[in-house]
């Protein structure tokens, strides 16, 4: 199921709605294919009816009648299509409507992209794409586990451990959210993945001379409301 970002309040939805279920504001390629199935289920109506007019009326009139709604649909249609090319806003603000209209197709041109690159592990390609269109990546239903992924692969690579290295260390197993702060949620993270990841990172640091017990009183004497460790608080247990 593709899905739309809701340029107000930025809620990720089926791009199939006419509104964003959230705040209620108009999603355009939801509305234009509701408008297509409303025609194509009228111009059906319309074909139904002459069976049953033909029973009463004149082929005469039954003609006239479908070829005025037949008209009426097309004009509408054409009213719509016309809207839709010289991008009227639905909320009177053009900048808004071309920079939706932007973000669609931008979505719709690498989306799969962003999914290929994140099943390859291939980050390269997936910050490249983030540079280009961040508000979309940010919304990606991977990007939670991509900014997770990404801090595991640099963790894995420490060859020492000091006060940088511990802030790091620490943060991806007790506060993963500062690793997605742009992120819908954190639960958003694929949790499975998650703590097969945060097992290997313990035991890389019990090779180092971290106990887990060590690492969980670390954190919860240092870390302030907001959840963050100070560099200058995790001197004290570099290891030489």
């Amino acid at each position: 199921m593709r899905q739309a970002i809701c340029k107000n309040c930025g809620a990720v939805f089926d791009e199939n709605l006419e509104k964003c279920p959230y705040c209620g504001s108009m999603n355009r390629r939801g509305a234009y294919r509701a408008f297509r199935f409303k025609v194509s289920g009228m111009i059906d109506r319309m074909l139904g009816l002459r069976d049953v007019v033909n029973q009463s009326t004149s082929r005469m009139v039954l003609f006239s009648f479908l070829r005025s709604l037949l008209l009426i649909a097309v004009t509408i249609g054409l009213a719509f299509l016309l809207a839709r090319t010289a991008r009227v806003s639905y909320y009177n603000d053009p900048e808004y409507d071309r920079e939706a209209y932007e973000t669609i197709v931008w979505e719709d041109e690498n989306l799969e992209k962003l999914d290929e690159a994140y099943e390859k592990n291939d980050f390269k390609t997936i910050s490249s794409l983030y540079v280009q269109n961040s508000k979309v990546v940010r919304r990606w239903k991977h990007y939670a586990d991509y900014e997770i992924k990404k801090a595991y692969q640099k963790i894995s690579e420490f060859t020492t451990i000091r006060s940088y290295q511990l802030q790091d260390v620490l943060y991806f197993l007790y506060f993963p959210k500062n690793y997605v702060p742009y992120s819908n949620d954190v639960k958003n993270i694929d949790m499975e993945q998650y703590e097969t990841m945060r097992q290997s990172v313990l035991s890389l640091m019990a090779d180092k001379g971290y106990a887990e017990q060590e690492l969980s009183d670390m954190y919860q004497k240092h870390a302030d409301s907001y959840g963050y460790v100070h560099l200058s608080d995790l001197d004290a247990y570099v290891k030489e």
